[in-house]
């Protein structure tokens, strides 16, 4: 089973360079990011005595959501009209939120153009009513861009429910609709063992994989080729083709090395033999995203994805995650009963996940 086709990203054929703004670490860097794009209006403006919002300076900050970081977005900036705003503070011009909208043509802005979701970021503490006036400003600004039409896709609910909820409530109240809704699984990282979450037949089949000499591992960036092959072709007997090509995997990988994670599992302790493999994305230091998983033809008694799932949530786990997100398992609102059945046995529960259309 492979699970999230919901992350249609097609990454350009631009040089990598220094990902979202951050040194080799990780860490925030000490300029802004300076990769190309297409966006280009620039400027400043004053949203209150403490606090100027930003546009397309693309200032270096932490606490963003993957989605959100300059580099992401830049990656997939193709009108000179998109619009990048950060929040900063002025006293230590430290950036406090971030929302980005692509323009899509006939008046359209979206947030985002690519991505599992967009929408706002609160990276740092600020009082709940600068935050509205902050993003009520930004809307109010694509609309004086020309904006007709204003589309949002939100994170889950549970990745971050206060400052989401607050944005939430002011899109309701500026007259937005919900456009589309789905549901989202994951799980909150705690002291429980995976094995304490899960439904007994997982229990039987990650016994039964341990039993016949099955290994997991987190592999090395290397491994994203056989990795992706594995999914793809698990994908191809389901009639189901990747959103990324391996070129693009390779990419993403590339210029976001601190937060794309491969996992495998094996059938053999020297791992001749792959069973599962997996593909996870670090949204934030707190979340971590299965983006692709997916098992081996001909070893669905053993089900080695909930095998590999035990030691990816284990990896959460000693990483300081607090949430390990599987990803909807909804097409246009509908259930696919299978896929629900699937990621509540693994543990992981229902949260709903929000898109909006602010139309001017």
């Amino acid at each position: 089973m492979v699970l999230n086709p919901d992350f249609p990203v097609a990454m350009t054929e631009r040089p990598p360079d220094q990902a979202c703004g951050r040194d080799a670490a990780g860490q925030p860097s000490a300029g802004p990011d300076s990769s190309p794009a297409h966006a280009t209006e620039r400027g400043v403006q004053a949203l209150d005595e403490r606090h100027d919002v930003h546009v397309n300076t693309f200032l270096a900050a932490s606490n963003n959501h993957l989605f959100n970081e300059p580099r992401f977005f830049r990656l997939h900036s193709v009108s000179s009209k998109d619009v990048y705003a950060q929040l900063v503070r002025r006293a230590d011009s430290r950036v406090v939120a971030t929302i980005g909208f692509h323009d899509v043509g006939a008046g359209v802005f979206t947030s985002l153009r690519r991505g599992t979701f967009g929408g706002l970021t609160q990276n740092h503490a600020v009082e709940p009513t600068v935050l509205e006036a902050f993003a009520g400003h930004v809307l109010d600004d694509l609309r004086s861009r020309g904006a007709t039409s204003v589309d949002i896709r939100c994170a889950p609910l549970t990745h971050d429910p206060a400052p989401l909820s607050a944005f939430i409530n002011l899109l309701l109240r500026r007259g937005a609709v919900v456009s589309g809704h789905e549901l989202n699984f994951d799980m909150t990282i705690d002291d429980r063992a995976f094995a304490d979450r899960i439904d007994y037949g997982n229990v039987k089949r990650i016994r039964k994989c341990a039993r016949e000499g099955f290994v997991a591992r987190t592999l090395a960036p290397s491994h994203h080729a056989p990795a992706y092959d594995l999914i793809r072709d698990n994908r191809a007997r389901r009639g189901y083709p990747l959103t990324m090509s391996v070129e693009q995997m390779g990419e993403m990988a590339a210029a976001f090395p601190d937060r794309v994670h491969y996992f495998g599992a094996f059938c053999d302790e020297a791992a001749t033999q792959w069973a599962a493999a997996a593909i996870c994305m670090a949204i934030t230091p707190a979340i971590l995203y299965v983006f692709y998983w997916g098992d081996a033809p001909d070893l669905g008694s053993y089900s080695p994805v909930a095998f590999l799932a035990a030691h990816i949530h284990d990896f959460a786990r000693e990483h300081g995650f607090r949430l390990l997100d599987a990803g909807t398992a909804s097409s246009n609102g509908k259930p696919n009963p299978g896929l629900v059945a699937f990621k509540r046995n693994l543990g992981f529960t229902e949260s709903l996940k929000l898109s909006f259309r602010e139309a001017h």
